[in-house]
Formats: structure tokens, C-alpha cells, sequence
């Protein structure tokens, strides 16, 4: 059996991604510039100061950064499943609220996007079906044949990333909301947030559950690729699940615990934003 190494040099430096990042980082930078986001922002909602923002928009990046080219890129693209699990975990579930938190109070921009766009991305964020949306996209990811060939065929490996970035990004929107001002549309009340986090913990928690119990590797690459620390294919499997419903779940349960913090923080400011909810 073929032993594989992976070392703390193995970065694969991909330029697309390296340019995506520099393209964001500009981009918010562009942002402060031309004033969608200010110092007088109402940012009371979650963090401390207006300033604050760019340290979570900064550390967003910073884990986008590391996911896709750090050595966990290089390992779980060749040799374990369980890297690749805590890699997806990075790009749906900690890049994207830290990115949304980055810009809280971010107010509505001049020119508006045409009506249909509004419209479908209203869809898109809406509570209930960003969460259906989240979901679906993490369980056919995980199709056998679907997930072998993303490790095999480039194009759709680019396509898989994207989908967990941009549903993350559908996701965590409502449960933030970051945007304020005249215009803005509060999506969904606390509870509601917390009906979220809590149902989107569901498939996650089964899938992960199935990983760790299976008595054989699902995946054919995996089963087939070079060995990494000594780890069978079911063992790293097992790993996998619970990295999946573990620390998943924990990032769940520290969402809920934030969305109380922000109630208890301020009830009166929440209360008001309950009664304007839509229903």
C-alpha cells in the first residue's frame, strides 16, 4: 500500500484563488471608499464598533484563504476524506458569516440592482428556502458518484467550492442581516433564526452519523488513495462524520448562543424588529 506525506509546505498557491481573494479584499476596501460603509454605521446589532467590522470581514478571508490553499487543500484533495470534510465545514459555515459579519450596517446602495434581480435574490435569502437550498447543496455534494468525481475532474471540483461559498453565503444572510437604513427588510425574527440553525443542523447531523457508523469507505478515490498518517479508508471516514455532525453542530450551537446574546443584549431594539418581520 502506497504511504503518502503531507508536510506544511505542500500550499498549492492556485492563482484564481489567490486573485479571488485580493478581488474581495478590494472590493470591501472600495466599499469604505465610496461610503456603503461608514463609521456612523448602525452596527449595534453584533459587534462593537464600526470599525470592528473589517478584523470579521479580514478573518472571513483569512479562512477562505486557508481552506483552499493551505496544505489542507493538498490533503484532502489526494488523500483523506476527513480533510476535505473540515475544509467544506471552512468554506459553508465559518468564511461566510464572518465575511456577512464584516459588513453589518452596510447600508442599501445607490443604484439598485433591476427589480427582477431583487426579486429572486428576495427568494434566494429567504429564510425558509436558504435553508432548503443549504441543505440540498451539502447532501448531493455527498453522492458517492457526484463526490468521486469532483476529486477527479477539476471543473466540477471549482463548481462544488463555489456552490458551498455561495449557499453559505444564502444561509448565513437572513440569520445576520447585515444591511440597515431605509430601505432594509428584516427577515426573520429570533426565533425564526433559531428555527434555522436548528433544522439546517439536521441533515449534517444524519449524514455525519451514517460516516461514522458505515462499516466500509463510500468513496472509491478515497478507498483508493495513498495512505496519510497510517489511516484506513474507514477510520478516515469515521473521522469525517464526526467532524461533520461534531463540530458542525458546534457551530450551530454557537449561532443560537449569539442570536440570545444579541436579544438579551438589547430586547427592546430585537422586539421592534419582531414586530416588522415578515410573516
Amino acid at each position: 500500500m502506497e504511504v503518502a506525506h503531507l508536510s506544511l509546505g505542500d500550499w498549492s498557491w492556485e492563482p484564481t484563488v489567490v486573485l479571488g481573494i485580493a478581488a474581495a479584499a478590494a472590493a470591501y476596501a472600495i466599499a469604505w471608499r465610496r461610503g456603503v460603509l461608514r463609521d456612523d454605521d448602525d452596527v449595534r446589532a453584533w459587534v462593537g464598533a464600526p470599525r470592528t467590522r473589517c478584523w470579521f470581514f479580514g478573518a472571513g478571508l483569512l479562512v477562505g484563504f486557508i481552506a483552499l490553499l493551505s496544505p489542507l487543500d493538498t490533503g484532502g484533495d489526494l488523500y483523506l476524506f476527513s480533510l476535505h470534510m473540515v475544509q467544506h465545514l471552512l468554506l459553508m459555515m465559518v468564511a461566510p458569516p464572518l465575511c456577512i459579519l464584516g459588513l453589518v450596517g452596510m447600508r442599501p446602495l445607490r443604484r439598485s440592482p433591476p427589480g427582477r434581480l431583487r426579486r429572486l435574490w428576495a427568494l434566494l435569502v429567504n429564510p425558509w428556502s436558504a435553508t432548503v437550498i443549504f441543505g440540498a447543496v451539502l447532501l448531493v455534494w455527498h453522492v458517492p458518484a457526484l463526490y468521486d468525481a469532483t476529486l477527479t475532474t477539476e471543473p466540477i471540483h471549482v463548481f462544488e467550492h463555489l456552490s458551498f461559498l455561495a449557499v453559505g453565503v444564502l444561509f448565513w444572510w437572513p440569520i445576520i442581516d447585515p444591511m440597515r437604513g431605509r430601505d432594509r427588510r428584516n427577515w426573520v425574527g429570533t426565533f425564526a433564526k433559531i428555527a434555522m440553525l436548528v433544522s439546517s443542523g439536521v441533515p449534517p447531523t444524519v449524514l455525519g452519523l451514517l460516516f461514522t457508523v458505515a462499516p466500509r469507505a463510500f468513496y472509491d478515490f478515497y478507498a483508493r488513495a495513498p495512505r496519510l498518517w497510517g489511516m484506513t479508508p474507514v477510520i478516515d471516514q469515521q473521522i469525517a462524520g464526526v467532524v461533520m455532525f461534531g463540530a458542525g453542530n458546534l457551530i450551530y450551537f454557537a449561532a443560537v448562543v449569539a442570536v440570545f446574546w444579541r436579544v438579551f443584549g438589547d430586547p427592546a431594539r430585537d422586539e421592534e424588529e419582531a414586530q416588522h418581520a415578515p410573516v
